[in-house]
């Protein structure tokens, strides 16, 4: 990896460095159950391996016997401690903390301005940073909306809620400036607030702690660009370039036909999408199916559908017509045109039509109204929509230029069906009623294999055991096609002991397994201040410990195009486990798996700018959508093993 710009991580130091942290404990059989004013932790008595449950707080309490333990010897109680003696000090000083209700994280969320939407807060959560050897706190902004606000929009679409959190500047459009935006916010934070907090002191021992104003800075190594391969295995760097130049990596078995399916009253809408996917409407941006994708698009192989309303009658008998098509050798793909799903019956008639197709492994592509008659919308969305029907008819528009060669990808979701129950002490918690695991299988370059079900059972036993045989089954498969190595993605992480232990032991040592936790939903975020717009390059990386990585898959190009959306957060990548030991601490082999996370981003035919996660969790992500939004619906369930990415 090359050394590049720096990036600064939203973290602010603390000094000093090492510290003692005072605390006292009770073993937790000795609480009555109405104190719940602690937290849990395993401790260990002194020279002595068994731990017992104790409950910590730090203020001192009847029956609590006082501990001192050197801040790098718990991180959990060190943190714990930071965040006391900070909402301690704030408190002091009469200084609003805003408060919360079930919010998961341990943070101090502090008010920046309020509207009758909700109010602008930044948060503070202590963390301690393996890179630099630190403890300090996290910081970033959040909008959090106001309950009745929310109940008088009811889930709808609001544009002012997305302007407050960033996504949309003042005109509402997409945040190109979302990085600026983040940023002046915690300016205008530290401006507030800085006095107040530079120095938090502790009464217990008199002791100082001295809070960073600026961002801690970490080395920034880049990863390569993305390669794309099409026609005759010709390399470009652009999808959509590479596919003008050279054609698709690979043209569907059998031609299509296509049916646009439109209301009566929408038939002008239905037109106008007809002919900008032929490519006449907006040429100087999209020249047509045909011309890019190199397959017939025309009236020879187009009909429409017109009808009054649209219910389940109406779109069974066009699935008989598209099972007709496929018995006789031919494929043929529904067009529908719909509403925005701007409320739930909308909604609901999305989810049912991608519920009866997907039932029969018919793929399907709906497009909204609203889209279509947003000119400006439309001209850069015709791409798109051209990109999902080539991909689902068969077809592959290109793969990506993969580090290992010989590698399978195995993604990881679920949608567990989770229900909550009432405990001994009266309070509701969460419970898992229903599992279900599945995974989505590509090869390094991108190329779409299957998705298998890997466990689906009430029985948590029965899980595990069933997640076992099902990895092993794939990765015994995947030794006997020739692979070398197996990189396993997910955004969460199954049981070592109760999984990949047995995995492995069977396994043996024909092949490298690595599994890699992926996530963009974290609390981690970056900036490069030497530029503008403050965003860092595409395919930066920095790592903030020895096995932790963010990665940004979007980024500030090269040759200094504009942005034309909103550049998200970076990822986060965990080398979390492996069956060999030594893959864990290979720089080089490192390098390569997350190379191919980068590369794995560019092979998402959803769209040509679709390239936030690579598509072994993006692709998770869409099916647990898709089927959470069926078991809302109780559409019942949907056999999607096999069958082409109806997802796109």
């Amino acid at each position: 990896m090359n050394n590049n710009k720096n990036i600064s991580l939203n973290f602010l130091e603390i000094t000093p460095k090492i510290f003692d942290v005072p605390f006292y404990v009770k073993l937790l059989d000795m609480i009555s159950e109405e104190d719940h004013l602690f937290f849990i932790q395993n401790l260990s008595e002194e020279n002595n391996e068994k731990h017992n449950r104790y409950a910590v707080v730090f203020e001192n309490q009847n029956g609590f016997e006082s501990k001192i333990l050197p801040s790098y010897a718990n991180y959990f109680i060190t943190n714990r401690f930071l965040l006391f003696i900070l909402q301690k000090q704030l408190k002091a000083q009469e200084i609003d903390i805003f408060e919360t209700q079930n919010d998961k994280y341990q943070r101090c969320y502090l008010p920046l301005a309020k509207h009758p939407e909700g109010t602008e807060t930044i948060w503070l959560e202590p963390y301690y940073l393996k890179k630099s050897d630190s403890f300090g706190f996290l910081i970033d902004y959040k909008f959090w909306i106001n309950k009745e606000y929310q109940q008088k929009i009811q889930g709808h679409i609001d544009k002012k809620i997305l302007r407050l959190s960033g996504t949309l500047d003042n005109k509402g459009y997409s945040n190109k400036a979302f990085y600026l935006f983040k940023y002046e916010k915690i300016k205008l934070f530290l401006n507030k607030y800085y006095q107040n907090i530079s120095q938090i002191k502790t009464r217990e021992n008199n002791k100082v702690f001295s809070l960073s104003k600026e961002f801690n800075i970490l080395n920034n190594y880049k990863l390569n660009s993305k390669t794309y391969l099409f026609g005759k295995e010709k390399e470009s760097q652009s999808a959509y370039s590479g596919l003008q130049k050279y054609g698709p990596l690979q043209l569907p078995d059998v031609p299509a036909k296509y049916l646009f399916v439109f209301k009566e009253k929408d038939r002008n809408t239905a037109i106008n999408l007809w002919r900008g996917l032929q490519g006449t409407t907006f040429n100087n941006t999209f020249s047509g199916i045909e011309l890019l994708f190199k397959i017939q698009f025309n009236n020879n192989c187009i009909r429409g559908k017109k009808v009054q309303e649209y219910n389940k009658q109406i779109f069974e008998e066009i699935v008989t017509e598209c099972l007709k098509e496929k018995k006789s050798g031919g494929t043929l793909i529904p067009i529908i045109l719909t509403n925005s799903k701007f409320n739930d019956a909308d909604n609901k008639l999305y989810y049912t039509i991608k519920h009866i197709f997907t039932k029969q492994s018919i793929p399907c592509q709906v497009v909204t109204k609203d889209l279509v008659n947003n000119p400006n919308a439309l001209k850069y969305s015709l791409s798109n929509i051209g990109l999902q029907i080539f991909a689902k008819i068969g077809g592959t528009p290109w793969r990506v230029k993969p580090a290992l060669k010989e590698c399978l990808i195995i993604g990881i979701g679920s949608k567990n069906k989770e229900i909550f129950v009432t405990n001994k002490n009266e309070k509701k918690q969460r419970k898992i009623e229903k599992y279900l695991t599945y995974s989505v299988l590509t090869d390094s370059s991108g190329l779409f294999k299957e998705i298998q079900i890997l466990s689906e059972t009430n029985n948590e036993s029965d899980y595990y055991k069933s997640l076992i045989e099902k990895f092993l089954t794939i990765i015994q498969q995947a030794i006997s096609d020739g692979y070398k190595d197996i990189a396993i993605h997910a955004p969460f992480k199954i049981s070592k002991t109760k999984v990949w232990d047995a995995v492995f032991k069977d396994v043996g040592s024909d092949v490298n397994i690595s599994i890699l936790q992926i996530n963009s939903k974290h609390k981690y975020f970056g900036y490069d201040l030497s530029k503008n717009a403050l965003v860092p390059y595409e395919s930066s990386c920095v790592a903030i410990s020895d096995n932790e990585y963010l990665i940004w898959f979007e980024g500030l190009q090269y040759n200094n195009s504009p942005f034309t959306k909103l550049i998200g957060a970076p990822v986060y990548i965990n080398f979390w486990h492996s069956n060999k030991n030594d893959l864990l601490h290979n720089t080089d082999y490192r390098r390569n798996l997350l190379q191919d996370c980068i590369s794995l981003s560019g092979a998402n035919w959803r769209g040509f700018r679709a390239k936030q996660l690579p598509i072994s969790i993006f692709y998770c992500q869409t099916i647990a959508e898709f089927l959470k939004k069926f078991e809302d619906y109780e559409f019942g369930q949907v056999k999607f093993e096999n069958i082409q990415p109806w997802f796109l």
